[in-house]
C-alpha cells in the first residue's frame, strides 16, 4: 500500500518519526501537527489504522478509570512506541483523550 501511495507522488510519513518524506504541498497538509491517530491523503484528514489501534486502546484504559498520568506509564511499559519513537508524555495522552471525546460528541450529534 505504501508503495503504491509513493508511486503515485504521495507524501508518505516517516514510521519513525512521523514526518512527511516527500513534501508536495497538494497531497500533504502544512504547518501544525496531525493528531495522532490520523494522516492527511490529497489533503483530507483520514484514519491512521495502525495508530487507531493504539488510540482505542487509550481510550478504553481512559473508561477504565486512569488518568493520562497512568496511561502514559502503561503504554510506555507496553513498550508502546509513540509517534516519533520516544516515550509516550502525559499530555500527548490526555491531548488523544480530549481529541477523540470530542470526536464522539460530535458524532452523536450529527446521528
Amino acid at each position: 500500500m505504501r508503495e503504491a501511495l509513493k508511486n503515485n507522488g504521495m507524501a508518505l510519513r516517516n514510521p519513525l518519526n512521523g514526518n512527511a518524506l516527500h513534501i508536495d504541498r497538494l497531497h500533504t497538509k502544512r504547518g501544525g501537527h496531525t493528531p495522532y491517530g490520523y494522516a492527511y491523503l490529497d489533503g483530507q484528514l483520514i484514519v491512521d489504522p495502525k495508530e487507531q489501534i493504539i488510540v482505542r486502546k487509550i481510550m478504553k484504559l481512559h473508561q477504565s478509570g486512569l488518568s493520562g498520568n497512568a496511561i502514559a506509564k502503561e503504554l510506555n511499559r507496553q513498550k508502546i512506541p509513540s509517534r516519533t519513537g520516544k516515550s509516550w508524555s502525559p499530555c500527548v495522552v490526555r491531548r488523544i483523550i480530549k481529541l477523540n471525546q470530542s470526536n464522539q460528541q460530535n458524532n452523536r450529534r450529527t446521528k
